[in-house]
């Protein structure tokens, strides 16, 4: 059986909009068509640590300003696996993925990569971005807990 190994990093990122607290997340259709919506995160390159890569992916997946993005701390590893079907051999991937607590304090608004672009285009295709108040991660399908990880770290936001 075919196994790759893969890292990934990046993290749950926030802003502070008056006394409310919004978490940005990206938007992608799943198979069944529906709206999940997910971190923003990407491949470690060689030689990155983590936090490098947090702050690289979440800037080029999203359109924020590099500079404007602050890890506050890091949260915690996931990791498990599955079949990669859509690559030949069906291999099975094993990943880690890192996550950090990211503050966001400029005011560019977020265009999520992959938007309009040609399908032929390599990369990770989403449907949009937006930024969700603590009241509406309550009824939105998303991966992984996201709200389980801004409820342990809400006293950092």
């Amino acid at each position: 059986m075919n196994r790759i190994f893969e890292k990934s990093s990046g993290g749950i990122v926030y802003r502070k909009n008056n006394d409310r607290i919004d978490i940005l997340l990206l938007e992608r259709k799943n198979m069944k068509g529906e709206t999940d919506y997910i971190l923003p995160k990407g491949h470690m390159e060689q030689g990155e640590t983590a936090k490098q890569t947090a702050l690289r992916e979440i800037a080029e997946e999203t359109g924020l300003e590099h500079d404007k993005l602050e890890v506050i701390k890091f949260m915690n590893k996931i990791n498990y696996s599955f079949v990669a079907g859509h690559l030949e051999g069906n291999p099975t991937i094993d990943k880690d993925v890192y996550l950090f607590l990211v503050r966001y304090t400029g005011e560019l608004v977020p265009i999520a990569f992959g938007v309009d672009f040609d399908e032929s285009e390599p990369g990770e295709k989403f449907s949009g971005i937006s930024w969700k108040s603590l009241d509406e991660l309550e009824k939105i399908n998303m991966k992984p807990d996201i709200l389980g990880y801004v409820k342990k770290n809400i006293m950092y936001m």
